[in-house]
């Protein structure tokens, strides 16, 4: 990410001029002016900022499973071409219509094979990035809604 490319995937400067601790001091600074009884502005900030906190780092886990992904199709890409270059080579060296539809078999056998492979390889790499997105957001869900029951029972 510290290198600069024109990787058209590459969302990173979006984020280069937002600072979450900046929009919480803006937030305090509204609340401030205005004291509400019941109502606890510190800790509803603290919340939201943890609440921010761990959308930037679910969108870079997000961001991170994304690149990997994109890193695994590049690569299966490269060695299908390199696996068609070889095949197109051996195909051409067959002079025997018996041997060429022997070995076209063969090659579609193993094209399909390494297809279902790379297919459960990327869906593998799909889940589990997905599934630790799912699980910082969840539990971030979760740790939200004990703060908001905490805040009330202190102010019941």
């Amino acid at each position: 990410m510290a290198s600069q490319t024109n990787n058209p995937f590459d969302f990173t400067s979006l984020f280069t001029g937002y600072d979450p601790q900046a929009f919480i001091r803006q937030m305090q600074g509204g609340f401030n002016a205005y004291q509400l009884p019941n109502f606890d502005s510190g800790a509803f900030l603290e919340s939201q900022r943890k609440n921010m906190e761990a959308l930037v780092s679910a969108n870079q886990a997000a961001f991170a499973g994304t690149q990997e992904l994109f890193k695994c199709q590049s690569e299966m890409l490269q060695q299908a071409m390199t696996d068609a270059t070889e095949a197109a080579r051996g195909l051409a060296s067959s002079d025997n219509p018996q041997d060429l539809a022997e070995k076209q078999a063969k090659l579609l056998q193993s094209a399909v094979e390494k297809a279902l492979a790379n297919s459960a390889e990327l869906t593998e790499l799909v889940k589990s990035s997905q599934e630790a997105v799912a699980k910082q957001v969840n539990e971030r869900f979760l740790a939200s809604i004990q703060e908001i029951k905490d805040a009330i029972s202190k102010q019941g």
